[in-house]
């Protein structure tokens, strides 16, 4: 029955991001009101704690000593990996404790602990209205509206997902770990695909399988306690219980008071931008798009069914938690939830989350190493990293999916554009050549593919916020953790998940397809559509805006032949890696700062290797004068010389350390300039190392540097 009424008189209130009607009740849809573009955001970081990466040498009782000595205290270690946090002094800048972290005894790397943000667009209006959609059936101002009147799932069509299906509706064999803000695990839709951990007991309280979490059964999370607050993140606090429960909630002693798990939410607005528990939904709304059940019959009711349909209908969902519930998680937390969902056995990650690159130290994205390497780790593994290309409208592939080694999803609408919201690439990037065409720093930053991502209808589960003013709205039927179906407006992070979903479909018929395999059968098939604006024909193949094009979901008999296939994107075919003795799912097989192509490449020559006209791929330092290459590459002197003699300290490259360089490097200490990547890698001499600057720079130009660049040019120091 229409509440409209009823909204009226309550409209001076602050409105829920969305007003949904129990699963045992048909949908109600809320707006999708187009979103205006949004500029990016410079990055956001933990603001009481850093990430801090330890060589495999350490002293680590000789680093913990200098570390107390610095304010710091040891948090936790990141699930699976090398990386610790450590809380950082009051008031202290996480950025500047990192820099001086980083001359401790033992630190590989230090660095502070990213934000990312889940890639959706919240609904900003409770009815849903008439914006020419073809999918809309009922107009809430003039008609009696039924909620079945809203339920639509368009972009299933749009995909062509039924003839996928008529070949294979997913093997439960195959597992797509949702890394999010949780999952309702009793939803109607998800409670019989969810991902049961083999080596675990469930609810006995011992860590059965010994991977350092107490009764993970079906998944785990990395956030824990923290609803969202940044400066109460509890690392001790995480658990093996990705679940969205229902707690104690008596809406008429106070609607906003709940007792339960923080997923559900607490009713408040924690991070301040205006959407209290934003986040509490979203894992379960990605989680259903990607493998729902589908054709399922209502419990105890034979020929009724029930609810939506999923991308792969039998594939396994792992959730893994670490999105909190106002929608934001930290570096260290991802980074934790890619490892486990790895070493767990998921074959797709789906990261409908990330962030802008702007405003970051560019030069090796020091700080988003934690992610970053847990990516590889992922993918070194055969994992399928699917990744959501970010919602600012504007010309920047956000961060994970800029990575060569993920498939990027942007967004599509049902008039067959590009949604004006959908991220896109840089012009100048060209796919597969394993270069920096651009000079942003990012190899191969393009997009893959766009997939339906407008007025797109899910699985959801209410937030405290949301069923407290559902119940002041007159709906005394919901409650925190209830589950729904929900219209979840549009944004990136729901064309990503059907990405997933076909992936899976695809890894059932064909087990072992690798990432390069997979990623030319999606743009391959995919389907060309025209620009946002509709101005001019179809953009035909590959285009900054839509990548290759629409997703269609096409099962192909056989996969590509090897020959030719480039798994890890860098611009060399798996055959060639081969021969050459690099690794194929590896960018950079020595580390060094130059892609496997362009050391192959070295000579002009990207068919063969030769060992003496190009760098070594497999050999950081070619010319074994104590500089690696990339760093040799970027300040000017030839990596296959060892008489080609870096000047340290020499900015400007005339040759020779004087006054010009300190008053360069006096405005870059000060921050009043930033450095090139060229100029860093001639300035950035501090801490010396046996006398030299070390052959992998530091990345953190300071005061030291321009000390030592200061006695250079006047001759009271030499290195």
């Amino acid at each position: 029955m229409n509440k409209l009424p009823l909204f009226l008189l309550l409209t001076p209130l602050v409105l829920p991001a969305s007003h949904l009607s129990a699963a045992s009740r048909p949908a109600h849809v809320t707006s999708s009101k187009a979103p205006s573009s949004t500029s990016s955001a410079a990055i956001r970081f933990a603001p009481r704690h850093i990430l801090v990466k330890l060589a495999a040498t350490a002293d680590v009782p000789a680093f913990l000593l200098h570390a107390k000595k610095q304010g710091l205290r040891k948090q936790g270690r990141v699930y699976g990996s090398n990386w610790y946090t450590f809380s950082i002094p009051a008031q202290a800048s996480p950025r500047a404790v990192a820099a001086r972290t980083r001359h401790l005894p033992g630190v590989r790397m230090a660095t502070v602990d990213p934000v990312v943000r889940i890639d959706q667009i919240p609904p900003r209006d409770l009815l849903y209205r008439d914006d020419d959609d073809p999918t809309t059936k009922c107009d809430p101002f003039v008609d009696i509206c039924q909620d079945v009147d809203f339920v639509d799932q368009w972009g299933l069509f749009e995909v062509e997902a039924e003839g996928a299906w008529n070949i294979t509706t997913g093997s439960t064999a195959v597992v797509i770990a949702v890394l999010d803000s949780g999952v309702d695990l009793d939803h109607d839709d998800l409670v019989g695909n969810i991902w049961v951990n083999p080596g675990e007991v469930e609810d006995d309280g011992i860590d059965n399988d010994g991977n350092g979490l107490i009764d993970d059964y079906q998944g785990a999370d990395f956030v824990g306690d923290n609803v969202g607050d940044p400066l109460n993140d509890d690392p001790s606090s995480q658990d093996g219980n990705p679940d969205i429960p229902m707690g104690i909630w008596d809406p008429v002693v106070d609607p906003f008071v709940f007792s339960g798990d923080p997923s559900v939410g607490d009713g408040v607005d924690n991070d301040g931008d205006g959407l209290p528990d934003f986040g509490v939904f979203h894992g379960t709304a990605v989680a259903a798009l990607a493998a729902a059940m589908t054709d399922n019959e209502v419990p105890g009711m034979q020929g009724v069914y029930e609810g939506m349909a999923g991308a792969c209908w039998n594939c396994k969902i792992m959730p893994v938690r670490m999105i909190n519930a106002e929608g934001d998680g930290i570096g260290s937390d991802a980074a934790a939830a890619i490892y486990y969902a790895t070493d767990m056995g998921a074959d797709v990650l789906n990261l409908s989350w990330g962030f802008d690159l702007d405003g970051i130290d560019t030069v090796g994205m020091a700080e988003v190493a934690v992610i970053t390497d847990a990516i590889n780790y992922a993918v070194n593994n055969g994992v399928i990293v699917v990744a959501s290309a970010g919602n600012s409208g504007g010309e920047a592939v956000r961060f994970p999916a800029a990575m060569v080694s993920t498939l990027a999803v942007g967004a599509s609408n049902w008039l067959h554009r590009r949604s004006a919201f959908s991220s896109y690439a840089p012009a100048g990037e060209i796919p597969d050549n394993g270069m920096d065409d651009d000079g942003n720093g990012r190899v191969d930053d393009v997009l893959d593919i766009v997939a339906p991502g407008e007025a797109i209808w899910s699985g959801y589960v209410y937030s405290v916020f949301e069923a407290a003013y559902s119940y002041i709205l007159g709906d005394f039927e919901t409650e925190p953790g209830l589950d729904a179906y929900e219209n979840v407006s549009q944004g990136t992070s729901f064309s990503a998940p059907l990405v997933s979903g076909y992936v899976g479909l695809l890894l059932s018929q064909h087990p072992g397809a690798t990432l390069g395999q997979l990623r030319q059968v999606l743009r391959s098939n995919a389907v060309d559509i025209i620009d946002p604006e509709g101005v001019g024909g179809n953009l035909p193949g590959y285009d900054q805006y839509t990548g290759f094009g629409r997703l269609r979901m096409v099962i192909p008999a056989s996969l590509p032949a090897l020959n030719g296939l480039d798994s890890d994107g860098d611009g060399l075919s798996d055959a060639l890696e081969t021969t050459v003795g690099t690794d194929p799912l590896d960018v950079d097989s020595d580390n060094d700062s130059l892609t496997d192509y362009q050391e192959v490449a070295w000579d002009g020559v990207d068919t063969a290797y030769s060992a003496a006209l190009d760098t070594n791929p497999l050999d950081s330092d070619t010319d074994g004068d104590g500089v690696i290459d990339g760093t040799e590459s970027l300040a000017g002197t030839d990596p296959l010389n060892d008489m080609s003699v870096q000047v340290w300290g020499d900015i400007d490259n005339n040759g020779f350390v004087n006054v010009a360089d300190v008053l360069i490097a006096s405005r870059a200490a000060l921050s009043l300039v930033t450095l090139t990547r060229e100029q860093l890698a001639r300035g950035n001499v501090a801490p010396l190392v046996g006398g030299k600057p070390a052959s992998v720079p530091d990345d953190d130009f300071n005061v030291a540097d321009l000390l030592l660049i200061t006695g250079k040019a006047t001759g009271a120091t030499s290195f």
